[in-house]
């Protein structure tokens, strides 16, 4: 006999968690299928910071208090930023936005990945029509005649349900069982992501340069520590890769123009491939995609994420109140809107590592001629951090 459930959400990670949770809360039965298993959880404030954080704006932060998990989440280790401070390698013009010009406490919070996910799985715990299937993920889907889905976990269990979330990921093994065509590319590009000390502090600040070989993000960290997000090109990532402590520092220090001083020095250094993509259906047969299953973007300063909540909250607007979670004019509006949000984004974070890239003359003269336009005019710069927020979330 199959278990039955009105959602079934795979994928217990940063969106597909949040999912579950808002979904629980709006009335749904949601089962939660997760091959990893649960995060352990951890009491120790000593924990070296996680190589994975992410750049949540307020709205994001906003959806994670309606939860209940924001308050839940270490605020000793959560690092509000109150500036951003944006320039480029082949010019002299920057652009520096402050909160106070929007009235706010800070611009958004630098969070670790795990920390995230930790509470929200443990707010999914603590939610009574939320089953946990893991570790175990799903080997088959079938759309029965009754028009529910029917699910096979590599567990063997058996599940019915009236719609499934692919949550799972960039390589979302659901999105591919459920058959979705996916559009995506290459940037050529590794991502180099490491925690460093600085001769002098963040300033709370979250830093952007952008360099001929790619964007070189600092985030500041709430230990004093910031965290570093340097994209270049393969050859060169392979390079920097390959470099001892104190080689890796002082090229790190000369790339960021010793904005903190020098680079004192540096933990674990990871690195992973860079691509984008994207899924022109969002729906295909009672399955539907959130977060980076249905959408890959730049990891320019760690906003991804804030796309997949906002995945969550307009999906969870959609559909609460009603009798089943399956309603078509319902989904098929929530991937309208969402879909074009998205795919703005993406587009967005593709040109900007492109325009900023381009080493020319011409370009960097009407590049620096902007900055400077933005730069000299608080009522643009207030619009431009206003829209940059909403975009965020």
């Amino acid at each position: 006999m199959s278990q039955r459930f009105d959602i079934v959400v795979a994928g217990a990670g940063m969106v597909g968690a949040c999912a579950a949770l808002s979904l629980a809360k709006a009335g749904f039965r949601v089962a939660l299928v997760e091959p990893a298993g649960k995060m352990p959880e951890t009491n120790s404030n000593d924990d070296a910071y996680d190589l994975r954080v992410s750049a949540l704006s307020p709205t994001s932060q906003q959806i994670l208090e309606q939860l209940g998990v924001w308050q839940s989440l270490d605020q000793t280790r959560v690092c509000q930023y109150e500036k951003m401070s944006i320039w480029h390698q082949h010019g002299r013009a920057r652009v520096e936005f402050d909160c106070v010009e929007l009235a706010r406490g800070s611009l958004g919070s630098i969070v670790e990945n795990r920390q995230i996910v930790r509470m929200l799985q443990s707010a999914c715990d603590a939610q009574t029509n939320i089953e946990w299937l893991c570790p175990d993920r799903i080997d088959s889907i079938q759309e029965n005649s009754d028009k529910h889905l029917h699910l096979t976990l590599a567990s063997g269990i058996e599940l019915a349900s009236d719609l499934l979330i692919a949550a799972d990921g960039r390589g979302s093994n659901t999105r591919q069982l459920a058959g979705f065509e996916v559009t995506g590319g290459d940037y050529q590009q590794q991502a180099i992501v490491a925690n460093v000390d600085t001769e002098l502090s963040h300033q709370f600040t979250a830093w952007q340069r952008f360099l001929s070989t790619g964007p070189l993000a600092f985030l500041p960290l709430a230990n004093g520590q910031s965290s570093i997000v340097w994209s270049c090109n393969n050859d060169f990532a392979d390079e920097m890769m390959s470099l001892d402590e104190t080689a890796f520092c002082a090229a790190l220090s000369d790339a960021f123009e010793g904005q903190l001083g020098r680079v004192e020095s540096i933990g674990q250094r990871q690195s992973f491939p860079l691509s984008w993509h994207g899924n022109d259906c969002w729906l295909n047969h009672r399955t539907l995609l959130l977060g980076d299953a249905a959408h890959g973007v730049h990891p320019l300063a760690g906003q991804g994420v804030n796309l997949g909540f906002s995945d969550v909250k307009l999906l969870t607007r959609k559909i609460e109140g009603l009798d089943s979670a399956w309603n078509r004019k319902r989904l098929r509006q929530f991937e309208r809107q969402r879909k074009s949000e998205t795919t703005l984004a993406t587009h967005t974070f593709s040109g900007l590592k492109w325009i900023y890239g381009l080493d020319n003359p011409a370009i960097s003269q009407l590049r620096d001629l902007g900055m400077r336009i933005v730069q000299n005019n608080p009522a643009t710069r207030r619009l431009l951090m206003k829209q940059a927020i909403r975009n965020m979330a």
